[in-house]
């Protein structure tokens, strides 16, 4: 298990300003992580959709190419490994765009995935929203999709569903458990989000609970053998480094294992990278 209070902490889950409700560009988050003892950072903002999809909390495909030569310059400041990529919402007709786009032409370095989002006829709803039982399944279904994807290489808040769904009974764990087996079967770590630990809590049936993370769920993945790892989700430079520290004293007060994310993310383990 990871102690809590360690020197240094990474975090490879963090949003810009590009994404319409996050403040500040690579480089401030850069300096932040710096002065707070940097193990490691992520730059990974909402990736854009060609048809607009989510348009009012993304950036543009316009704007592409400025959030590259923001990480750009980012990275040339940062005394520490630092990576570039995108969080991204799993649907099979985005599939091409992720892994021809994101991937291939635009040279990200990883990608988050992030199951926001229920169908329902046809249109998307976010899922702490939509916690009818019937859009557990739907929900559950299209996680596992983007889980065997092969596309993605963390697993970003996976408790975010439990949410809409706050009494944890025998079918959440059934859920929770696919989900959970799909990520370790996919060789993806999962998240501990410190973001969720600062949103207004929710009524659980042991009272007062933060929409995430959840502690039966994480319990359970830890129990499965899955890996769990910390991060800040910071929409706001103060945050880069701070919430995943926050993530990590919750884990460990509960005893559920987390191992630094640089040393669980497959892709950060090579050299630094110039």
């Amino acid at each position: 298990m990871r102690y809590s209070g360690a020197v240094n902490i990474s975090s490879f889950h963090t949003h810009t300003r590009l994404c319409r409700h996050a403040s500040g560009d690579p480089i401030d988050y850069v300096k932040v992580a710096a002065s707070e003892g940097c193990s490691g950072l992520g730059i990974s903002d909402h990736c854009p959709y060609p048809d607009g999809t989510w348009g009012g909390s993304r950036m543009d495909p316009s704007q592409v190419r400025e959030y590259l030569s923001l990480v750009k310059a980012a990275r040339e400041q940062a005394a520490f490994p630092f990576f570039w990529g995108f969080e991204c919402e799993w649907h099979p007709k985005y599939e091409s765009w992720y892994r021809d786009f994101l991937r291939a032409e635009t040279g990200a370095e990883y990608l988050v995935y992030g199951s926001h989002w229920v169908e329902v006829d046809g249109c998307f709803e976010y899922i702490p929203d939509a916690g009818d039982p019937r859009n557990l399944k739907p929900y559950v279904d299209l996680t596992l999709e983007g889980l065997s994807s092969g596309l993605f290489d963390l697993f970003a808040h996976p408790d975010i569903f439990l949410a809409g769904f706050p009494r944890w009974d025998a079918d959440l764990k059934a859920a929770s458990k696919d989900i959970i087996a799909a990520a370790i079967a996919a060789g993806i770590p999962m998240e501990v989000n410190g973001l969720g630990l600062t949103k207004p809590r929710i009524a659980g049936p042991e009272g007062m609970r933060p929409p995430y993370p959840v502690r039966e769920f994480l319990e359970l993945a830890a129990s499965e053998g899955a890996v769990l790892i910390c991060n800040s989700d910071a929409h706001r430079p103060q945050d880069a480094l701070a919430q995943a520290r926050n993530a990590e004293t919750w884990a460990y007060s509960r005893g559920i294992p987390t191992v630094d994310a640089i040393e669980a993310l497959a892709f950060a383990k090579g050299p630094v990278r110039a």
